[in-house]
Order: structure tokens, then C-alpha cells, then sequence
């Protein structure tokens, strides 16, 4: 793999994709980002390519010629409700990592959550769960599952848990 890598992100309109696609452009080692959506950002830079694609008809050949891949697919499960929740979570999750892997990338990175377990009884933390084990079972040379416990991001949706913890860490900064 070269030291100029070719990443490929989906989720990039979402709170933490904006955070990561902007990392990915300022970052030397990074020679292009492929960002794959329902819309495009209003971003101009000379290192970004954005596609509009739709998840549900993901070409085969959609990752060809990148080296590293990034996924912060989400869907809230009290805005969109139980079948959108499953169908972005894991659905598009799985589709994007399959055209992946069909494509010769290396490296998976994807946002899961703390607790993620596909034995869980709890429908959030299954379907995470699922999605993280069906992607480690891929086969890429390199698969890695993010689970943090809460995100500190700043959010167009409110979501009380997260603005309380934020607050609470607001102290430390």
C-alpha cells in the first residue's frame, strides 16, 4: 500500500462524517476522498470527489482504486423508526463493505457503538453487533470496529443523554 492513501468515506453529511471527512482532507498522507451519499456538501477542495449514490443499487465496481474505507452510516432509530434504523445500520453498512471488499480495499473502518453484541436482546446493540461481526468475518486485511459510548459531537437533532454527558465533560476543557 502506498504512504498516499485513496480513502473512500460514507456517512460524510452526518455529525461525525463531517468531522472525518475534514480530518481526511487536512491530513498530508491523504491523496483523495471519495464521499459516497443522498446529497453533497457545500466543501470545494481539490482532493475531494463527491458522489450521490443510492444505497439500496450500490454499483459493484463503487470503491475501485481506493485503498482504505470508512463508514459513519447511522440513522437514529427514534427519528427514522425501527425498519429505517435496520435498513441503514446494517443494510447499507454491509452493502458499502461488500462493494469494498469485491474492489481490493484494504482497510475497513467503521463507527459502531459501545455494547454492540449480536446476541443482545436489545435491537440497538444486536443490529450493531451483527453488522461489526459480519464485517470482521470479510476478510480485509484490516477491519476496524470503533465502539465509543457516547459521541461529542455537536448535532443539528437534540439527544438528551448526549447533552448531558457533553456538559458534564465540558468541564475538562
Amino acid at each position: 500500500m502506498s504512504s498516499q492513501y485513496k480513502v473512500m468515506l460514507a456517512g460524510a453529511t452526518g455529525a461525525t462524517g463531517k468531522l472525518v471527512l475534514n480530518k481526511l482532507l487536512e491530513a498530508d498522507y491523504v491523496e483523495k476522498v471519495t464521499t459516497i451519499g443522498r446529497r453533497k456538501q457545500e466543501i470545494d477542495n481539490p482532493k475531494l470527489e463527491q458522489r450521490i449514490v443510492n444505497f439500496d443499487e450500490l454499483p459493484d465496481d463503487l470503491c475501485a482504486e481506493h485503498d482504505v474505507a470508512i463508514c459513519t452510516l447511522g440513522a437514529p432509530r427514534t427519528k427514522y423508526g425501527k425498519e429505517m434504523f435496520i435498513k441503514v445500520e446494517q443494510t447499507y453498512v454491509l452493502a458499502f463493505a461488500e462493494r469494498c471488499k469485491k474492489s481490493g480495499v484494504k482497510q475497513f473502518h467503521m463507527l459502531s457503538g459501545h455494547g454492540a453484541d449480536a446476541t443482545s436482546r436489545f435491537l440497538y446493540y444486536q443490529i450493531k453487533g451483527e453488522a461489526d461481526t459480519k464485517i470482521a468475518d470479510m476478510g480485509f486485511e484490516r477491519a476496524i470496529i470503533y465502539r465509543p459510548a457516547v459521541l461529542l459531537v455537536e448535532r443539528s437533532d437534540s439527544r438528551f443523554y448526549e447533552s448531558v454527558v457533553r456538559s458534564m465533560f465540558s468541564a475538562f476543557d
